[in-house]
């Protein structure tokens, strides 16, 4: 797309409700002002005094200073843009795309569907939400979920599916939420702002009773006299208890907005050419590309140095290295991620070195996060991996980074798969764990993967302790390996036999195969199963759920260390020290840890 002024950008926004509004407001606030709201005959607005589509009912609509006015056709929205004023008109058919044209269209909507939007109404088409699809539908997809991705701008795939569950506001999801009780005429007998206690009637459906489910202020409600179907979202209860916010944007409303400033601002402000370039190659940066966002670009070219020292910043948790997490969370998932673990002694190096080769023989980049014990006198990995690697670490086509445990279980899990990520981001088409074969370390780093293969070697003692313990849930391959030792037929039978009686709601069947990795043999089989499983996760769509709940792991894990970085202050440890001195003998460790929670 050719570079343009932002005062000459013309937006038509599908939709005037809240989310809808939130977006013309930010785009209007940054001098992008020619936008026009296409809207139903009678918009269903619950936030009122925050959506742009009220105007239909009242001719104008003010939010946070923008004001909307209702037009009727062409000339009507031009007078309006000379006005300074956002346009919104009755035309639910969007038949004002072929008379205004825009440069960008906006589906607002939040259907939860695609309702007809393609890529070919404007050179920029952006969906909101889940229905769409990015490349198809249109150019990008913005995620409106709430967490860890809201606002997210997707341009490959689609958005996260709508989970049917309202935002949590102070905990409360389901019962802030008004609801028709039945089909009918909605009257009203509360007002927004208002302030209800949980019971109270708040309106009816005909005869049938609209009560509180929790005490709050009514920060939205449909109009009295609306036809509602049973079901139907009618109210909105704020239980924090702050008028204010009835009548201003929200923080999902405003995030979801920026993410589509940002996408307006990527398709037409032409980036300024760099022109302290040493190599004078006319490469383009823009403004804001430097640190962080330089260092993301390098990743994504894949200069090796600029991968080792991203993989350095990640481990020394940094400020910086908190913010490249965040940039490269937006670009990932493009890699399959292998996990292989084990029992030490199992050859999982050795197996690892020679799938290598063997991808690399089918033309595949791959990455590899060793995961090595920690030396006794630096803390460091041990590098034994680099050593049974040798053959592969020159290739450019291959990156291998090894990680210390340093005793750590939980969080070496988060920093390999944020290591993962840096890789992912370069373009390595395969990323491979090798895990340090050390128990739970073993199922916390696995988790990170998307196919698991377990390794084992005949007779191994400890196989069947890892059939208790949890091994054998995650594995989706299994490897008797050293299959020219005794008993590998015997142990290949028993872990078969352990898998038949396993319950198990997937129709995936684990497969059991035997190798000698040293030679190489079994390894050609081995990949084509890693390959079955990669296209049944895609083929059942649990290749998404698992990369979502890999998400929704590590960001519970964040979580739980932030809050406890937070409430060990140094005068929380003093309060535990003093309490531990005076208790002496007759401390009460439960005891004190209600009163340092309460505290």
């Amino acid at each position: 797309m050719t570079a343009k002024p932002l005062q000459e950008i013309i937006v038509g926004i599908k939709g005037a409700g809240e989310m809808a509004s939130g977006v013309a407001w930010r785009l209007y606030m940054a001098n992008i002002r020619r936008i026009y709201m296409m809207e139903v005959a009678q918009p269903l607005a619950v936030r009122r005094l925050v959506s742009f589509c009220e105007a239909v009912y009242d001719k104008t609509q003010t939010v946070e200073a923008v004001t909307a006015a209702l037009v009727a056709d062409k000339a009507a929205i031009h007078k309006a843009w000379a006005d300074d004023r956002i346009a919104v008109i009755v035309d639910p058919g969007w038949s004002t795309l072929e008379r205004i044209r825009p440069d960008v269209v906006v589906d607002a909507i939040l259907a939860k569907k695609n309702l007809g939007t393609s890529v070919a109404e404007a050179p920029l088409v952006v969906g909101l939400g889940p229905g769409f699809r990015a490349g198809r539908d249109a150019h990008m997809v913005i995620e409106t979920n709430r967490g860890h991705n809201l606002g997210r701008i997707i341009t490959s795939g689609s958005a996260e599916p709508d989970t049917g569950v309202p935002g949590s506001i102070s905990g409360y999801t389901r019962q802030r939420v008004l609801r028709g009780p039945v089909d009918g005429s909605f009257r009203s007998k509360a007002a927004i702002g208002g302030l209800a206690k949980k019971g109270d009637v708040v309106g009816h459906v005909d005869r049938s009773e609209v009560r509180a489910e929790i005490d709050g202020v009514i920060r939205g409600l449909i109009r009295s006299g609306t036809q509602v179907g049973k079901g139907m979202k009618i109210g909105d209860i704020d239980p924090r208890g702050d008028t204010r916010y009835c009548a201003t944007i929200s923080e999902k409303a405003r995030a979801i907005g920026g993410a589509v400033l940002e996408a307006v601002l990527r398709a037409y402000l032409k980036p300024a050419v760099n022109s302290n370039s040493a190599t004078g190659s006319g490469r383009r940066n823009t403004p804001a590309e430097s640190g962080v966002d330089q260092l993301t670009a390098e990743i994504q070219e894949g200069k090796p140095r600029t991968i080792s020292r991203a993989v350095d910043l990640i481990e020394s948790e940094s400020a910086e290295s908190l913010a490249l997490i965040d940039a490269l969370g937006r670009l990932v998932g493009k890699a399959h991620r292998i996990g292989i673990t084990g029992p030490p002694g199992a050859g999982k190096s050795t197996f690892t070195n020679q799938l290598v080769k063997l991808l690399r023989s089918l033309g595949k980049t791959v990455g590899i996060v060793a995961v090595d014990p920690s030396s006794p006198f630096s803390g460091g990995a041990l590098l034994g991996d680099r050593l049974r690697m040798s053959d592969i670490t020159g290739d450019p086509g291959v990156f291998l980074r090894s990680l210390a445990t340093r005793g750590n279980l939980g969080g070496l899990a988060r920093k390999a798969s944020e290591v993962a990520d840096v890789l992912d981001v370069s373009g390595k088409q395969v990323v491979i764990f090798e895990s340090a074969g050390v128990g739970q370390a073993d199922i916390d780093v696995m988790s990170a993967a998307d196919t698991v293969v377990v390794m084992t070697v005949p007779d191994a003692g400890d196989m069947v302790q890892s059939m208790k313990s949890g091994i054998m849930e995650i594995g989706d391959i299994f490897v008797v390996n050293k299959a020219d030792l005794p008993g590998a037929d015997r142990m290949k039978a028993d872990i078969e036999a352990v898998l038949r009686m396993r319950e198990s709601g997937s129709s995936w069947r684990p497969a059991v195969r035997t190798s000698d990795a040293r030679k190489g043999t079994g390894l050609a089989e081995i990949h084509d199963d890693i390959q079955a499983h990669l296209r049944y996760l895609k083929k059942e769509g649990l290749l998404v759920q698992k990369r979502q709940q890999r998400a929704k792991e590590r960001i519970r894990f964040l979580v739980d260390e932030g809050l406890t970085r937070r409430f060990w202050t140094k005068a929380r440890l003093e309060k535990l020290q003093d309490s531990i001195r005076n208790a002496g003998a007759r401390i009460s460790p439960h005891n004190l840890a209600d009163k340092l929670l309460s505290d």
